[in-house]
């Protein structure tokens, strides 16, 4: 469990800091400025995808048959408290620009795919 979970985290921790770094850039190249914190996005799915890994982890050990449900209420309850912290950059009076709107959707779509394939290999390897 341990050495799984540690070595996939690894990966995903080195490729958010590759994928930030490179959204950083680019939206300095283009001279683009967000109204929110980028590193708060990135820290916000990095947390989540902890917590969802290490819940379905130890769901494993008691219900393996389980694990795909929990995902899936975990993906939701993710997005609701996602919602729920960022609501006034989502929701706010003015239109969010498309870089905008890409800085919200690119990093949680990759954590979504991060936490789909761990859960997957999880449940495969039964």
């Amino acid at each position: 469990m341990i050495k799984r979970f540690l070595s996939f985290t690894t990966i995903v921790l080195i490729v958010t800091i590759l994928l930030y770094f490179i959204q950083k850039t680019l939206l300095a190249q283009s001279e683009e400025a967000l109204s929110f914190s980028l590193v708060g996005m990135y820290v916000f799915h990095f947390v989540s995808y902890l917590v969802i890994c290490l819940s379905i982890e130890a769901l494993f050990k008691k219900l393996p048959s389980q694990v795909g449900y929990a995902y899936l209420a975990s993906v939701f309850i993710k997005i609701g408290v996602f919602v729920l912290v960022f609501k006034s950059t989502i929701f706010g009076l003015e239109a969010m620009t498309m870089p905008e709107r890409l800085s919200i959707v690119i990093p949680m779509f990759i954590f979504l795919i991060f936490e789909a394939t761990y859960c997957g290999r999880l449940m495969n390897s039964q």
